[in-house]
């Protein structure tokens, strides 16, 4: 009787620790259920936390993630030649040049206190200089810039090296140009999180990447320098006087037709270069500039 009664003593205290156990494992397990494994990928010098791409279905529709805590000042540099003392003098570079900068002011948050200016005769080695020098004090790591050049190109095949032509730049003296190499020199060293830089002439094609590294994610948040060029190594079409290049008519109506909230430089590259090459005989190029910093990045355009 008594060992009966001790084996049902047991069995009870044996199933009341089951049952005080199993819910605390269960609720453990459960909790264990709920963490999220945090997910890194690499992209050489970063890493990027993809939890963001679990946020919900109202996030669903942008190709792109720019949530980067935070965006920095828009800068823009307008640089635009249209009197020549012995080239042939252009129609319409600075009529080109009002139209982009009066679109970025009044759609895309570009203030008159961060717009620098420089036209005809002012367009010079030295000037030039100056003014980035200026820019690279005034931006940071957070900030961007908008540069766009409107004037004659050249190229000397001999060197492959591309030029911009001052004002006063002589036939065939080099010397009296603006070298590519000089303006890739300034753009590194600027500090400028994004640089984007837009020439309506004709370029070297020597000034681009040769090729995209990969996709990044979160594109704002990577250092960027970026070229978009009216032409290859070819002559480019200055347009009827009074109106717009083709090359500027299109960036134009690309900046003023757009209703995204933001959008990155690929996508207004994508459309330019297209909409140029289809309807005129020019071939823009639009890529990564070369050996001046780019880490994958995109410069991005927001609407006010």
């Amino acid at each position: 009787m008594k060992t009966t009664k001790h084996f049902i003593l047991w069995s009870l205290a044996i199933l009341g620790l089951f049952a005080t156990i199993l819910p605390a494992n269960a609720q453990e397990r459960g909790n264990k259920k709920k963490k999220v494994k945090k997910t890194l990928t690499n992209s050489r010098t970063y890493n990027f936390d993809l939890k963001y791409l679990r946020k919900g279905k109202s996030d669903e529709g942008d190709d792109l993630d720019f949530d980067v805590g935070g965006t920095g000042k828009n800068f823009m540099l307008v640089l635009a030649v249209d009197r020549y003392k012995y080239w042939k003098s252009l129609k319409n570079p600075i009529k080109d040049a009002n139209d982009v900068k009066t679109v970025l002011m009044k759609r895309y948050g570009f203030a008159q206190e961060n717009v620098y200016e420089l036209y005809n005769e002012d367009v010079n080695l030295e000037k030039v200089r100056k003014i980035f020098t200026k820019l690279k004090e005034k931006g940071t790591g957070m900030d961007n810039l908008f540069i766009y050049y409107s004037g004659h190109g050249y190229y000397d095949a001999s060197f492959d090296e591309g030029y911009w032509v001052p004002s006063e730049g002589k036939i065939n003296q080099t010397s009296t140009y603006i070298p590519n190499t000089k303006l890739k020199q300034y753009i590194k060293a600027l500090n400028h999180r994004h640089v984007f830089l837009v020439a309506d002439a004709c370029f070297s094609g020597a000034l681009f990447s040769e090729a995209h590294r990969g996709y990044i994610e979160k594109v704002e948040q990577v250092k960027s320098r970026w070229g978009l060029t009216s032409g290859n190594l070819e002559y480019v079409s200055d347009g009827k006087e009074g109106k717009n290049s083709p090359f500027a008519s299109y960036l134009i109506k690309f900046l003023k037709d757009n209703l995204k909230d933001k959008f990155a430089v690929s996508e207004l590259i994508q459309y330019v270069t297209v909409a140029v090459a289809d309807n005129t005989e020019q071939n823009p190029i639009g890529n990564p500039l070369k050996g001046v910093g780019n880490e994958g990045g995109q410069f991005v355009f927001r609407l006010k």
